[in-house]
């Protein structure tokens, strides 16, 4: 077996002061990124697509209820 392919190997220094310093780091803050255009467009036409369908589905519901 090749050396690199030994997930048993010891650590590396080198990887240990990776992992030190990464450790010790404080989290970054998550931003939304901004929707724009086609996107945009995208998503209102699927919740107008959504509400549409939940609007049929209630007709239909209350057709089969007669």
């Amino acid at each position: 077996m090749h050396p690199k392919e030994d997930f048993r190997a010891e650590a590396t220094p080198e990887f240990l002061a990776f992992l030190e310093e990464e450790i010790h780091q404080e989290p970054k803050l998550l931003t939304r990124a901004p929707i724009r255009g086609g996107i945009q467009i995208a998503f209102w036409s699927l919740r107008i697509y959504i509400v549409i369908m939940l609007i049929m589905v209630a007709i239909g519901f209350a057709h089969g209820m007669l």
